[in-house]
């Protein structure tokens, strides 16, 4: 016999010496799922944490980038039409810091881009110029529509700020007439999309069904979201201590 198999006899020997009627399978899958658990737990944990970014949404000329430059960098500026996100890290608290993104506006890039970090969504903004509602209600509508629906948004659960800006302007609406003007527009919506998708054979096996069957749309029927409006003036930083105060309580 050699030394190595002496080893291993005596080491099961002295197991067995301390707890003789152990039972090797019971303990190995007590090990087992002590592994299983701790992994688990692991990527709950890393799931969690990895869920610091800010959203920053809105149609071209809705004010946004103008908003994210106040909250980030406390400078106003004149916004231009990009076709690259904008990111900068903002405290929040004395302990807490999230990653802001500034998503364009075009159509054409806006939801490309807006993939990239929507996993990670903590909280988003929704900017809307709230001068030019009434002209751009449907586009806004769809595309708040469409990001609501989203799998990935409705996996993480972001608590979602509506922003009613440029509410200095002469005729801008209010945060309660918008949000009123976009739950209808939205009632609308969800119906010609859910025909939409039976007419090409889906069902109902989707996400693009907001609110309840049988009743007229509203926003506090999706239970996934907590949904904000504040009316706001995010140029020069004359109206945004809602926002700024919505942001600590995230």
């Amino acid at each position: 016999m050699d030394t190595k198999t002496k080893t291993r006899i005596s080491i099961k020997q002295i197991i067995k010496d301390l707890i003789p009627d152990i039972n090797y399978q019971l303990l190995f899958t007590f090990i087992l799922g002590l592994v299983v658990l701790y992994v688990v737990f692991f990527k709950l944990l890393k799931t969690k944490t990895s869920k610091n970014v800010i959203a920053l949404l809105g149609l071209c000329g809705s004010g946004k980038t103008q908003l994210f430059y106040q909250l980030c960098h406390g400078i106003d500026v004149l916004s231009v039409t990009s076709v690259k996100e904008s990111s900068h890290s903002l405290s929040i608290s004395d302990s807490r810091k999230v990653t802001v993104y500034d998503i364009p506006g075009h159509d054409r890039i806006r939801y490309s881009l807006f993939d990239k970090i929507k996993s990670q969504l903590k909280a988003l903004i929704f900017v809307i110029d709230a001068s030019a509602i009434q002209e751009e209600i449907k586009d806004v509508a769809e595309f708040l529509y469409t990001i609501l629906c989203d799998g990935s948004v409705q996996g993480c659960k972001p608590n979602i700020l509506i922003v009613c800006n440029k509410q200095d302007i002469p005729f801008a609406k209010g945060a309660s007439l918008i949000k009123s003007s976009l739950e209808k527009e939205m009632n609308l919506l969800r119906v010609t999309k859910s025909n939409q998708l039976k007419s090409v054979g889906t069902g109902e096996n989707n996400n693009s069904f907001l609110g309840y069957q049988g009743q007229d749309f509203e926003f506090n029927q999706l239970k996934s979201f907590k949904i904000s409006f504040v009316d706001a003036v995010a140029s020069k930083g004359e109206q945004i201590d809602s926002i700024k105060n919505w942001l600590k309580t995230i």
